[in-house]
């Protein structure tokens, strides 16, 4: 929480490279403390994770405000000299590219990001930001009970036994990966995108065409590829999710079947996983105040219906039934989120998420390879791995490849704006002569 007002204005101003070196650094030192500690002495290991995870989040903390402390005094002196000069190129030798731009930057001190009173001359409180961060936080508690609620389900209720908790956390664990590793980092960009483009308070028929096409577009491309790879994981999880946990876990762990089980359902829950973290990311980002309120009442409906879903299904069906929970939980959101953002575009006659699906070549593709897998996991799954590995590497990439070609106008126009990007931080030969 210390570090929560600098870690805020690096991602509004999208200081992109601060936060994968803090975030690589903490992962690092939190690791090698907590190792180093262990080899040394193997009875202390909680008090090594306790040291290990308060010297890492020190690192957060220290590393946002010390980038801040010299980078906010050079700032002012980029803008002062950047008066005294037509272009702005000439002070990139000396300065670089990231001062460029940063005209909206509020902050004169790193004293304005510590703990403080806004002066308010009506009353205490300032009413705007009372209201926003109140919804903000039942919002927060609600997707706490949304996010973790099959843990208090577990905790409270005797619906599994111990040894079906333990294979449930391992295997969730493993099955939440490509949500951290893959879908978090698009849903973040994604999301500060839609911030910076769309207006909360303003219907995008007042707002630039422009600018509202591209969001549009942005919305669909973005959709279609997290839903693309969603399939993917689905498919290949039919076939190899018992070769990877006898590879993760050996074969005491996979002997009875739960959890190859719970893996291939959990990749159900991938599919749902990678289009809400991109719908709630857009309502999110363009929800004034009351719409917030708004669905927070629907957060509160949702959250006692997994609750009590979760409880029922894993009655009915063990441990796969809290998946099924948070797969019915999923299919809510999403709902709800497409019925917003329908609505949100029908004021300028664009429906941006039916060009979100996967092309019929893709699917007719993944269809085929997943046959194709599940043979090759009858014949060769028990006594030639490699053989079974390499025919799932063989299928991932004529799947990749094919939506490559599928999609080749959607990689052109990538990698078109990216040039673009660059030339445009590149100063061309007319300054340079």
């Amino acid at each position: 929480m210390t570090a929560e007002a600098p870690i805020f204005v690096g991602q509004v101003f999208c200081f992109v490279k601060l936060k994968v070196i803090l975030d690589t650094g903490h992962i690092f030192i939190r690791s090698f403390i907590f190792i180093l500690i262990v080899l040394l002495n193997k009875d202390v290991t909680i008090y090594a994770f306790g040291i290990a995870q308060i010297t890492s989040a020190c690192t957060i903390i220290v590393g946002n405000y010390a980038f801040y402390y010299f980078y906010i005094p050079k700032l002012l002196q980029y803008r002062k000299e950047l008066k005294k000069v037509d272009d702005k190129y000439a002070l990139r030798e000396r300065y670089g590219q990231h001062y460029e731009n940063m005209d909206d930057f509020p902050f004169v001190s790193i004293k304005q990001m510590l703990p403080g009173v806004l002066p308010n001359s009506n009353s205490i409180f300032n009413s705007d930001l009372q209201t926003l961060v109140l919804s903000f936080a039942k919002q927060g508690i609600l997707k706490q009970v949304l996010t973790e609620g099959e843990k208090y389900v577990m905790s409270v209720s005797p619906v599994l036994t111990f040894s079906e908790q333990a294979t449930y956390d391992v295997v969730n664990n493993m099955g939440s990966l490509a949500a951290r590793f893959i879908f978090r980092p698009i849903e973040d960009s994604s999301y500060f995108y839609f911030t910076q483009t769309i207006a909360r308070d303003t219907t995008l028929a007042e707002q630039k065409r422009e600018m509202v096409l591209e969001a549009s577009d942005v919305l669909a491309y973005v959709m279609k590829t997290v839903t693309s790879i969603g399939l993917l994981a689905f498919v290949f999880a039919q076939s190899y999710s018992g070769t990877v946990l006898l590879l993760y876990g050996g074969a005491d762990f996979v002997e009875g079947g739960l959890p190859e089980q719970l893996l291939r359902w959990h990749s159900l829950a991938i599919v749902l996983l990678a289009p809400n973290g991109i719908t709630e990311g857009y309502m999110f980002a363009t929800n004034t105040s009351k719409q917030i309120d708004t669905y927070n009442y629907y957060m509160a409906f949702f959250s006692v219906t997994f609750l009590l879903l979760s409880y029922q299904l894993t009655n009915w069906f063990g441990p796969v039934g809290f998946i099924l929970a948070n797969c019915c939980n999923m299919s809510f959101r999403i709902s709800y989120s497409v019925f917003y953002i329908n609505k949100h575009f029908r004021s300028v006659g664009m429906v941006p998420l039916r060009k979100s699906l996967p092309g019929p070549m893709y699917l007719s593709v993944l269809i085929v390879c997943g046959i194709v897998c599940k043979i090759s996991e009858a014949y060769f799954s028990e006594g030639a791995i490699l053989c079974h590995l390499l025919i799932g590497a063989l299928c991932t990439g004529l799947s990749v490849g094919t939506w490559s070609f599928e999609n080749r106008e959607l990689l052109r126009t990538g990698l078109a704006r990216y040039r673009t990007r660059k030339q445009s931080l590149t100063p061309t030969e007319t300054h340079e002569n």
